[in-house]
């Protein structure tokens, strides 16, 4: 077995390089896909192993189980990260690894981390090889590969999701890593407790944060809470703005405020604002959601919305924060519609698909000389002489009297609306 980290192979001191599972038992979560019937592990038995991808959230194990698999097969196993490598080092790679092939018979394993790095140009390296069987390609990414890899690269792969690490995977990870390691240290089982929480599903920052605290304390005493608060006392959340965590979250945001549930919505915009996120985002999301999905059901919702930013920007945090909680817990328990949204999409579609349309005679414009012996205007009534005429008179062109682009709902402000259209109707 022979494993190349990018063009040179460099020793790291820091704990999560050093600690790796040996066995399928060893393995900590991902239980999809390492448990006893889990799919990665059944395909390595099986012992025809496809390419694969791994895909998901740093620290949840992707590298350690291409270790695992190499080790499972036996067989010759090539690996470099993408961020520390250029295309030629992945040529040079596959020369190897189709060397290997040609002088076993049997397909090398390469392994590429971080696969997005390399452009798709560059991901294509990988076809022929892995299309003539002569390697067996796993690379891995923190991205959608749907959205970063080469759509051709996707269609020769397997692709399996990793999972955020729970607390109590963390907590079984770090109590290992204490036995192998750090056999005389102690610590105290709250200190493992807050580190699985602060490491926020990612067993590397684990490892690495248990190793920093005890690197701190005196070896002749066990490590406290006090001693990793001097440490760290802050959670350090996933962020990523071009990642799926960034638009998973703002999905979940909109879809709570929709949902008009305000824990849920106050929860994912201080998750996402705790994270790092600009909160002129936040403000912008909220004047559209007041349009889309409020609208005409509170017209006060984008009056409240404009407000909140405007406030905010005179404001800034941490203050500002409360006038942000303000217009979300407004917003999430207004009445919604989707009126608004309705209605532009009808009169879009109308004006961009129905046959062209003349305006009416009497609605066209009379300011110059000469509109009248056109006949522009004739039979035009002006609304507040005749209240009652004015509104049976034609205002869509002949060919569109049909549509109906405006339906208002019976919710909130909205159902003094719908009362008042159904009356012109009739």
């Amino acid at each position: 077995m022979e494993i190349f980290e990018g063009k040179a192979s460099v020793s790291s001191p820091l704990l999560s390089s050093r600690f790796y599972p040996e066995t399928w038992e060893d393995f900590v979560g991902q239980d999809h896909l390492v448990g006893p019937q889990g799919a990665v592990r059944r395909l390595v038995a099986s012992g025809r192993l496809p390419s694969m991808l791994f895909y998901g959230p740093p620290g949840t194990g992707k590298t350690a189980l291409a270790r695992l698999i190499a080790r499972e097969v036996g067989g010759r196993f090539f690996g470099l990260n993408a961020s520390l490598a250029r295309p030629s080092d992945l040529k040079a790679l596959l020369q190897q690894a189709v060397q290997v092939f040609h002088s076993t018979g049997k397909p090398a394993v390469v392994f590429v981390d971080e696969i997005h790095r390399f452009n798709r140009l560059h991901q294509e390296l990988l076809l022929a090889s892995t299309e003539a069987g002569q390697v067996v390609f796993i690379g891995s990414t923190v991205l959608n590969p749907y959205t970063t890899l080469s759509k051709a690269l996707l269609s020769r792969v397997l692709v399996f999701e990793f999972h955020s690490l729970s607390e109590a995977d963390l907590q079984t990870l770090l109590q290992r890593a204490l036995a192998r390691f750090f056999p005389n240290r102690r610590v105290v089982p709250e200190v493992i407790q807050r580190i699985a929480r602060l490491a926020n599903g990612d067993a590397r920052r684990a490892l690495n944060l248990l190793e920093a605290l005890l690197l701190t304390v005196p070896e002749d005493r066990e490590a406290r809470t006090e001693d990793l608060e001097r440490l760290v006392s802050r959670r350090l959340l996933r962020f990523d703005r071009a990642g799926d965590d960034h638009y998973d979250t703002v999905s979940a945001f909109i879809k709570s405020l929709r949902g008009t549930d305000p824990d849920a919505a106050i929860y994912y915009a201080l998750r996402l604002l705790e994270a790092g996120e600009d909160p002129r985002f936040l403000f912008r999301r909220l004047l559209i959601f007041a349009a889309e999905d409020i609208g005409l059901a509170d017209p006060r919702a984008l009056q409240i919305a404009q407000a909140g930013a405007a406030a905010f920007e005179q404001v800034g945090r941490p203050e500002g924060d409360l006038i942000l909680t303000e217009v979300v817990l407004y917003l999430a328990t207004a009445p919604k519609s989707n009126t608004v949204l309705r209605t532009l999409q009808a009169a879009r579609r109308a004006v961009q698909e129905e046959a062209w349309a003349e305006i009416p005679q009497h609605l066209r414009d009379t300011h110059y000389a000469g509109a009248k012996k056109l006949g522009r205007g004739k039979g035009y009534l002006y609304p507040h002489d005749h209240p009652e005429a004015a509104r049976q008179q034609r205002y869509l062109p002949e060919n569109l009297q049909h549509l109906r682009f405006f339906e208002p709902r019976s919710v909130g402000y909205e159902a003094q609306l719908k009362s008042t259209t159904e009356e012109v109707k009739e």
